[in-house]
Protein backbone atom coordinates (compact mmCIF):
# COMPACT_ATOMS: atom_id res chain seq x y z
CA UNK A 1 0.00 0.00 0.00
CA UNK A 2 1.30 3.21 -1.20
CA UNK A 3 0.76 6.80 -0.18
CA UNK A 4 -1.66 7.77 -2.89
CA UNK A 5 -3.80 4.90 -1.64
CA UNK A 6 -3.62 6.37 1.89
CA UNK A 7 -4.59 9.47 0.35
CA UNK A 8 -7.35 8.35 -1.63
CA UNK A 9 -8.94 6.28 1.34
CA UNK A 10 -8.65 8.77 3.61
CA UNK A 11 -9.91 11.58 1.59
CA UNK A 12 -12.99 9.06 0.52
CA UNK A 13 -13.73 8.50 4.37
CA UNK A 14 -13.60 12.31 5.39
CA UNK A 15 -15.65 13.47 2.50
CA UNK A 16 -17.95 10.35 3.84
CA UNK A 17 -18.22 12.07 7.55
CA UNK A 18 -18.53 15.80 5.84
CA UNK A 19 -21.40 15.33 3.75
CA UNK A 20 -23.62 12.52 5.79
CA UNK A 21 -26.58 13.77 7.84
CA UNK A 22 -26.40 10.81 10.55
CA UNK A 23 -25.23 11.18 14.08
CA UNK A 24 -21.31 11.61 14.51
CA UNK A 25 -21.27 8.05 15.81
CA UNK A 26 -22.51 6.57 12.48
CA UNK A 27 -20.84 9.23 10.60
CA UNK A 28 -17.62 7.68 12.09
CA UNK A 29 -18.58 4.21 11.33
CA UNK A 30 -19.39 4.47 8.18
CA UNK A 31 -16.94 6.39 7.37
CA UNK A 32 -14.94 3.07 8.21
CA UNK A 33 -15.66 1.15 5.42
CA UNK A 34 -13.29 3.06 3.03
CA UNK A 35 -10.74 0.93 5.13
CA UNK A 36 -8.28 3.65 5.80
CA UNK A 37 -7.64 2.12 9.12
CA UNK A 38 -6.01 -0.97 7.81
CA UNK A 39 -3.20 0.37 6.14
CA UNK A 40 0.07 -0.76 7.97
CA UNK A 41 1.82 1.45 10.20
CA UNK A 42 4.82 2.36 7.57
CA UNK A 43 2.22 3.14 4.70
CA UNK A 44 2.19 6.71 6.36
CA UNK A 45 4.56 9.07 6.30
CA UNK A 46 6.85 9.68 9.21
CA UNK A 47 4.70 12.78 10.60
CA UNK A 48 0.67 11.93 10.80
CA UNK A 49 1.99 8.47 11.89
CA UNK A 50 1.57 9.07 15.38
CA UNK A 51 -1.51 9.86 14.61
CA UNK A 52 -2.67 7.25 12.47
CA UNK A 53 -1.60 4.67 15.31
CA UNK A 54 -4.05 6.62 17.79
CA UNK A 55 -6.38 6.55 15.20
CA UNK A 56 -6.26 2.83 14.75
CA UNK A 57 -5.61 2.24 18.48
CA UNK A 58 -9.09 4.19 19.23
CA UNK A 59 -11.20 1.87 16.11
CA UNK A 60 -9.63 -1.46 16.89
CA UNK A 61 -12.63 -3.54 17.82
CA UNK A 62 -15.19 -1.05 15.54
CA UNK A 63 -17.41 -3.14 14.43
CA UNK A 64 -18.62 -2.20 10.41
CA UNK A 65 -21.96 -0.95 9.44
CA UNK A 66 -24.27 -4.56 8.96
CA UNK A 67 -22.18 -6.58 11.32
CA UNK A 68 -23.80 -8.05 14.08
CA UNK A 69 -21.63 -8.29 17.34
CA UNK A 70 -22.22 -9.57 21.16
CA UNK A 71 -20.65 -6.53 22.63
CA UNK A 72 -20.98 -2.59 22.07
CA UNK A 73 -17.78 -1.24 20.19
CA UNK A 74 -15.62 1.59 21.07
CA UNK A 75 -17.51 3.98 19.07
CA UNK A 76 -20.78 3.37 21.15
CA UNK A 77 -18.89 4.10 24.12
CA UNK A 78 -17.43 7.26 23.52
CA UNK A 79 -18.89 10.61 24.65
CA UNK A 80 -20.00 12.70 22.23
CA UNK A 81 -16.70 14.81 23.01
CA UNK A 82 -14.52 11.93 21.97
CA UNK A 83 -16.35 11.08 18.42
CA UNK A 84 -15.84 14.54 17.57
CA UNK A 85 -12.00 14.86 18.64
CA UNK A 86 -11.42 11.09 17.01
CA UNK A 87 -13.23 12.93 13.45
CA UNK A 88 -11.13 16.14 14.06
CA UNK A 89 -8.10 13.59 13.88
CA UNK A 90 -9.16 11.57 10.97
CA UNK A 91 -9.72 14.69 8.92
CA UNK A 92 -6.21 15.77 10.83
CA UNK A 93 -4.44 13.11 8.95
CA UNK A 94 -6.19 13.27 5.80
CA UNK A 95 -4.87 16.81 5.64
CA UNK A 96 -0.85 15.41 6.36
CA UNK A 97 -1.26 12.69 4.19
CA UNK A 98 -2.26 15.26 1.34
CA UNK A 99 0.76 17.67 2.35
CA UNK A 100 3.10 15.02 2.05
CA UNK A 101 0.84 13.49 -0.94
CA UNK A 102 1.10 16.62 -3.21
CA UNK A 103 4.97 17.61 -1.80
CA UNK A 104 5.97 14.49 -3.40
CA UNK A 105 3.94 15.04 -6.46
CA UNK A 106 5.51 18.20 -6.87
CA UNK A 107 8.90 16.91 -6.66
CA UNK A 108 8.29 14.62 -9.30
CA UNK A 109 6.75 16.75 -11.37
CA UNK A 110 9.59 19.10 -11.30
CA UNK A 111 12.60 16.56 -11.81
CA UNK A 112 10.40 14.94 -14.70
CA UNK A 113 10.47 18.70 -16.30
CA UNK A 114 14.05 18.86 -15.72
CA UNK A 115 14.83 15.42 -17.24
CA UNK A 116 12.56 15.78 -20.30
CA UNK A 117 14.15 16.94 -23.09
CA UNK A 118 11.89 19.89 -25.56
CA UNK A 119 12.53 19.88 -29.22
CA UNK A 120 14.14 22.89 -29.11
CA UNK A 121 16.38 21.80 -26.76
CA UNK A 122 17.04 18.56 -28.76
CA UNK A 123 17.42 20.80 -32.46
CA UNK A 124 19.86 23.27 -30.12
CA UNK A 125 22.13 20.27 -29.28
CA UNK A 126 22.37 18.93 -32.50
CA UNK A 127 23.42 21.93 -33.67
CA UNK A 128 25.95 22.46 -30.83
CA UNK A 129 27.18 18.56 -31.72
CA UNK A 130 27.17 19.54 -35.70
CA UNK A 131 29.16 22.89 -35.23
CA UNK A 132 26.58 25.09 -36.36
Amino acid sequence: MNLSDCYKKLSEAVNEMCVSTQSLKDRLRSSMRHGFTFFPVKSFPEGPREQFSEIKSALTVVRMPGHIEPYPDPIDRMKPAEVKSLIGKVISLRDGVAEEYYRRAFQRSERDSKNNTTWEDGVQKARQLLGR
